[in-house]
C-alpha cells in the first residue's frame, strides 16, 4: 500500500525533516514549507499534551478524563528513524491535562498496557467501556505497513496486545501489504477503515466491512466520489450518530483544498451513496497539515494536530465545532464500542 498516515491518523505521509535533511520515507509524500500559522479559531490544548516534536491523534475516554495521543517526546522508544512515534496517556485534573505516561515497558498493568516498541504505535482509542484500546502499529519509517491491534483489560490488568487477525470477534482486515489504519467502529456490525492495496486502491482509500448473520463480510470501497486519487482517510469519532455524514482527512488538491492535508465532510445521498467531500473551510484548514481531528466526548470540541506542511511536528489544538459552519449541526459518535464484550461476558 502506499498509504501514509496517522488516522497516522496513520496518516501522514510526508517528507520527514530532520537536521535540515529531508528523509523521503516509504508511504510518505509531502512537500515542505507552506502553512506556518495554525487554524485561526483554534487554541493550544495546553498542559501535559504540549511538548516539542509531534503531539497529535488525541482521543478520549467516555468521561473525558483520560486522553490517548501519539507523541515523539523524550521517553518515546528509539525507532532508528528521525521520529519515535509512541502512544501516551494523560489525565485531566480540574480542567488541566497532566504530564503523560508512555504506554511502554515498566508501566503498571493496572494503569495502562505495555504496547510501545521500537516500531511506530499510533492512532489509539479507548473503547466506550474503557476496557479495550485499539491502535495501529507500523514498521518504523514506513506508514504503508500498518496493522490494527487491540489490547484488553481483564480482572483489572491490561493484557498483551493482539493483532486483529488473531481475534475471532474482529474482522481480519490486516494484509501483508497494507495499512489498515484507524477505523471508525460504527457498531458491532459496521466498521469503516482505511485501506491501501497496490492495484486495488488509488492511494489511501476508505472502505467498510459489515457483519451479516454473525459473519464479517468481504470489505467494500466507499466508491470513487469519496475516494480520490490522493490520500483519503478518517479518524475515530468522525462519523455522525445517524451514520449519514463523515469527517475525512484528505490531501486532495481540488474542491477547495487549502493545501497539505485538510479536514472535509462527506454526506450520503438519499440512496445511501457517499458523495464528494466538502472542505470544512478556513476556520480549521490551513496551507499546512491539519491532521486527525476528533471530537471530545460531549461532541462540542474538535481536537487534533496542526503543523507546517512537510513536517511531522504537530502541535495539539482545539476548536469549538460551532466555529466551523459545516460542523454546527454535526453530532458525532462517541468512543468505539468494545467488540470483545460479548465473548468476555461468556
Amino acid at each position: 500500500m502506499n498509504h501514509r498516515t496517522a488516522c497516522f491518523c496513520s496518516v501522514l505521509l510526508a517528507l520527514l525533516l530532520a537536521q535540515g535533511v529531508a528523509y523521503g520515507m516509504p508511504g510518505m509524500s509531502m512537500t515542505g514549507g507552506a502553512g506556518t500559522e495554525p487554524p485561526p479559531t483554534s487554541h493550544p490544548m495546553g498542559g501535559g499534551l504540549e511538548s516539542p516534536g509531534s503531539n497529535f491523534e488525541i482521543t478520549y475516554s467516555t468521561d473525558g478524563k483520560s486522553a490517548l495521543f501519539t507523541s515523539t517526546r523524550p521517553g518515546s522508544i528509539e525507532s532508528g528513524t528521525p521520529y519515535n512515534f509512541d502512544v501516551w496517556m494523560s489525565q485531566n485534573v480540574d480542567g488541566v491535562w497532566q504530564p503523560p505516561v508512555p504506554l511502554g515497558p515498566g508501566i503498571d498493568p493496572a494503569l495502562g498496557p505495555n504496547i510501545n516498541t521500537p516500531a511506530w504505535e499510533l492512532e489509539a482509542s479507548f473503547s466506550d467501556d474503557g476496557n479495550l484500546i485499539y491502535f495501529t502499529r507500523y514498521e518504523a519509517g514506513n506508514l504503508s505497513t500498518g496493522d490494527l491491534y487491540v489490547v484488553e483489560k481483564r480482572d483489572g490488568a491490561w493484557q498483551t496486545a493482539r493483532n486483529w487477525n488473531e481475534v475471532p470477534e474482529l474482522p481480519p482486515l490486516n494484509t501483508r501489504t497494507g495499512e489498515e489504519h484507524c477505523p471508525i467502529i460504527a457498531s458491532d456490525s459496521l466498521i469503516y477503515f482505511n485501506y491501501q492495496q497496490p492495484g486495488v486502491t488509488q492511494d489511501s482509500d476508505i472502505w467498510k466491512v459489515e457483519k451479516k448473520d454473525g459473519i464479517w463480510q468481504k470489505p467494500q470501497s466507499l466508491g470513487p466520489r469519496i475516494n480520490s486519487p490522493y490520500r483519503d482517510h478518517l479518524h475515530w469519532t468522525g462519523l455522525s450518530r445517524d451514520g449519514k455524514s463523515m469527517i475525512v482527512t484528505s490531501n486532495r488538491p481540488d474542491l477547495g483544498s487549502r493545501g497539505g492535508h485538510d479536514e472535509w465532510i462527506a454526506y450520503q445521498n438519499l440512496k445511501g451513496e457517499w458523495q464528494e467531500p466538502l472542505n470544512l473551510g478556513d476556520s480549521i484548514n490551513t496551507a499546512g497539515e491539519d491532521m486527525c481531528w476528533t471530537f471530545t466526548p460531549d461532541g462540542q470540541q474538535f481536537t487534533g494536530g496542526w503543523g507546517p506542511q512537510g513536517s511531522f511536528d504537530f502541535s495539539p489544538r482545539w476548536v469549538s465545532k460551532h466555529d466551523i459552519p459545516l460542523l454546527k449541526q454535526f453530532e458525532p459518535v462517541g468512543p468505539p464500542p468494545n467488540l470483545l464484550l460479548a465473548s468476555r461476558a461468556r
